[in-house]
């Protein structure tokens, strides 16, 4: 049986052939109860259906593929059947919370995923690990590709109703039933958060004032991380091409320049500049200086790039590391990485992953399909072991894009709320 630590993932299939899984959870502490409860949620992470949040008091989906029964003790088994799963529901999270002070004080909150009656592996958190919060994320059981298993804990002060809040849901009053999804409003801001707000208020007219085209954008950006509790985030924005002669089409479609300018409508959310960073990469790693409000028409075809006959992530992953260290700020960087293809240096690059585990940047890396692409190096990189943090996720879109822009921005955007907490807590993030 394998032991997970925060923010290791596996390909589920690595485990077990099996479909039907069990989740055994206990929590041990001082409280008289904690209460555990899965979330069955949609590709875009919402809980989008209160019938697919299973507890004590709705211990079974409309069909059955998720249910709960008490164990021995204060155990609660749940079980999964995924293949009985709708296609709604691509990911199953497995919560503790409690309403007797916090989870600090708690000797352990441990899961163990089984199938056929034996355990496959167990992920266990103390409450030394944690501070004022009240609610927990444990485990997911996930679909990406293939379904995929990881060890999350992400924790909420706000307890269950700050929990299904995260999910895009609103608990209701108590005796009322389970939590009814609907549209929450933004917390209220402090002194502090209020300047980021004000920064993206101008970004915003400005916006609306030299490139409406990109008004839309930028909203819908805000919803992406409104959801995951980033909108009052703040992270510098790279944006890394790929300029490898298999990239031809996309440049000469506009699908590049439509990239860039959703990489800039993220900056105006996250970065006080409301700037990009943008880098080239084939075989070789070329900086290209800025991308903003004032030169984002036409800004790839302004490039005038030069495609190269090879791609090689290394060289381009080391100016992203240096220019991050070099930058006299504290944000931690955002890496929008695009390509078409799998890298030809692979040992170099699982150095710098590794390596770049401790430092405070997230790797977004997004893949284009253009057909008999395989991309199983990215696949790898995103589950990679021995990191300090899960500093990576990786995405595939088939060629020519044409994927809405809201599921866009959910992509990515995924997993950086996740990384963030995991990095704060191992101290790569202040």
């Amino acid at each position: 049986m394998q032991t997970f630590q925060t923010g290791q993932k596996s390909p589920l299939a690595a485990l077990t052939p099996a479909t039907t899984l069990t989740l055994s959870a206990r929590v041990t502490g001082p409280a008289a109860e904690y209460d555990l409860i899965l979330f069955g949620l949609d590709d875009a992470g919402r809980l989008s259906d209160d019938r697919y949040m299973v507890f004590y008091n709705q211990p079974r989906s409309p069909e059955g593929a998720l249910s709960v029964q008490a164990g021995s003790g204060a155990e609660k088994v749940f079980t999964l059947d995924l293949a009985a799963l709708p296609a709604s529901v691509r990911r199953l999270s497995l919560a503790v919370t409690t309403d007797q002070g916090d989870l600090s004080s708690v000797q352990a909150a441990e899961v163990t995923l089984g199938a056929g009656g034996a355990p496959l592996l167990t992920y266990r958190v103390t409450g030394r690990e944690l501070g004022q919060e009240k609610a927990l994320m444990l485990l997911d059981v996930y679909f990406k590709d293939v379904w995929r298993v990881g060890a999350v804990g992400q924790g909420f002060a706000g307890g269950l109703d700050a929990l299904v809040r995260h999910f895009g849901g609103e608990v209701a009053q108590e005796g009322s039933g389970p939590p009814t999804p609907v549209p929450t409003a933004p917390a209220p801001a402090s002194t502090s958060v209020s300047l980021v707000k004000e920064r993206q208020r101008v970004l915003l007219e400005k916006a609306e004032r030299t490139q409406p085209q990109l008004v839309n954008l930028i909203k819908t950006a805000s919803v992406s991380l409104e959801k995951r509790g980033l909108g009052e985030a703040r992270y510098r924005v790279n944006l890394v091409l790929d300029i490898s002669a298999s990239m031809y089409d996309e440049y000469r479609s506009g699908a590049v320049q439509a990239l860039a300018e959703r990489a800039l409508a993220l900056a105006t959310r996250l970065d006080d500049d409301g700037e990009v960073e943008v880098y080239l990469f084939g075989i070789k790693a070329h900086r290209s200086g800025p991308l903003s409000l004032d030169n984002v028409g036409g800004f790839v075809d302004r490039l005038r790039v030069k495609l190269e006959g090879g791609t090689h992530y290394s060289p381009v992953m080391t100016l992203v590391r240096d220019d991050a260290r070099a930058a006299r700020t504290a944000l931690p960087t955002l890496v929008l990485f695009i390509t078409d293809g799998g890298s030809s240096n692979r040992d170099a690059v699982i150095r710098q992953m590794t390596e770049a585990s401790r430092e405070p940047v997230f790797w977004k890396f997004m893949g284009i399909d253009q057909g008999g692409v395989d991309f199983d190096f990215l696949n790898k990189l995103d589950d990679l072991r021995g990191r300090t943090v899960d500093n990576a996720d990786f995405f595939c879109l088939p060629s020519p894009i044409r994927v809405p822009d809201a599921q866009l921005f959910e992509l990515l955007v995924n997993e950086l709320d996740t990384w963030q907490a995991a990095a704060r807590r191992q101290g790569v993030l202040r």
